[in-house]
C-alpha cells in the first residue's frame, strides 16, 4: 500500500514538474517582430527617422506596443548609438536625427533600427542609407499664371550644390486636417536643372485674405526618402464670410436658444409650483368645508 502512495505521490510530482516546465517555456518564447523603417526632412530642416514595429500573432502582424528600439548611425565602419526609444501605442517610434550625420564615402548616410534583447519580441533590425536632398519652392506671387517651381540639389564633396535630374515631385495644398494634391495630375519630374514647374490651379480656396500654404514633396524616393518643403502665397480664391442676417447671440437682439430654453424651464417650474400650491389649498379648504358641514349633521 505503502509503495502505490510513493509511486502515485512521484507521478503526480512528475506530471507537475513537467507541466511547470511547458509553461516556463510558453513564457520564455518570443514573438516574431519586424521593423519598418522610414526617414522624413520636414521643411523646417529637421530630420526625424520612424520605426513602425509589428509582432506575429494568431499568424497576423499586429502594432507591438512598449517595444524598445535602438537607433544606430553608421560612422567609419561601425554603429554609433543615437537613441533607445519604446514605441507607441501604434508601434512607433520616432527619433530626431542630427543636423550633420557622418557621411559614407558615397556622401549617403546610413540609420539602422534594432530590437536587441527584448523580453516579449524576437531580435530584428532594419537599416537605410539616403543621401541629403535640398528641396526649395520658388514662385512669384504675382504671376498670372501662377507657375510654381521646385529645384531639387544635392551637394558633393566640395560642398557645391548639384542639380538633381529625374526626382519626382509631388505638389500639395496644406488644409486643415492634412495634405490635399493641387491637382489630379500632381507630380512633376525634374529636368537638368533639378527643377519640376507646375501649373497651379486658379480655383483653389484660401482664407479671407486668398493666402493658402503650397507644399512640394520627394516621397518615398530611393535616394532622398522623404523630403519635404512649404511656402505661403496669395493664390487662393478669397473667403467669403456670410454674416447671419438673424444671429442669435448675448450680444444680439436674439438670444441663444439653450439661454431661451434655461429661462423657459426656470420660469415654468416657478409657475408649476405656484399652481401645485394654490390647488392644494383649495383641496385643503374643500376638505374643511365637507369636515364642517358633517359636524353640523
Amino acid at each position: 500500500m505503502k509503495l502505490k502512495r510513493i509511486a502515485l505521490a512521484i507521478t503526480l510530482t512528475g506530471f507537475f514538474c513537467i507541466e511547470a516546465a511547458q509553461d516556463q517555456l510558453q513564457a520564455q518564447e518570443k514573438s516574431e517582430a519586424t521593423i519598418e523603417l522610414s526617414y522624413y526632412k520636414k521643411a523646417d530642416l529637421t530630420k526625424t527617422a520612424v520605426a513602425i514595429v509589428k509582432v506575429r500573432k494568431n499568424k497576423k502582424f499586429v502594432s507591438a506596443k512598449n517595444a524598445r528600439v535602438n537607433f544606430y548611425v553608421m560612422h567609419d565602419k561601425e554603429q554609433q548609438l543615437l537613441k533607445s526609444v519604446n514605441t507607441d501605442n501604434k508601434g512607433k517610434a520616432v527619433i530626431v536625427l542630427q543636423k550633420d550625420l557622418p557621411l559614407n564615402e558615397d556622401l549617403s548616410f546610413t540609420i539602422v533600427a534594432k530590437i536587441e534583447n527584448d523580453n516579449l519580441y524576437e531580435d530584428a533590425e532594419e537599416q537605410f542609407h539616403y543621401k541629403d536632398a535640398n528641396l526649395t519652392i520658388n514662385l512669384d506671387p504675382h504671376d498670372t499664371a501662377r507657375l510654381a517651381t521646385a529645384r531639387v540639389t544635392e551637394t558633393d564633396k566640395d560642398g557645391k550644390e548639384i542639380p538633381v535630374k529625374g526626382t519626382e515631385v509631388k505638389f500639395y495644398v496644406q488644409r486643415l486636417f492634412g495634405m490635399m494634391p493641387a491637382a489630379e495630375e500632381n507630380t512633376i519630374t525634374t529636368d537638368e536643372k533639378g527643377e519640376a514647374s507646375f501649373a497651379f490651379p486658379k480655383d483653389v480656396p484660401g482664407d479671407t485674405a486668398g493666402v493658402i500654404t503650397v507644399a512640394a514633396r520627394i516621397e518615398d524616393n530611393e535616394r532622398f526618402g522623404n523630403v519635404e518643403n512649404k511656402v505661403t502665397t496669395s493664390w487662393g480664391t478669397v473667403l467669403t464670410m456670410e454674416r447671419d442676417p438673424f444671429p442669435r447671440a448675448l450680444w444680439e437682439p436674439s438670444a441663444p436658444l439653450p439661454l431661451l430654453l434655461t429661462i423657459l424651464i426656470i420660469f415654468g417650474g416657478v409657475w408649476c409650483t405656484y399652481f401645485l400650491i394654490l390647488f392644494q389649498l383649495r383641496k385643503i379648504k374643500k376638505d374643511e368645508k365637507l369636515t364642517t358641514d358633517n359636524s353640523t349633521l
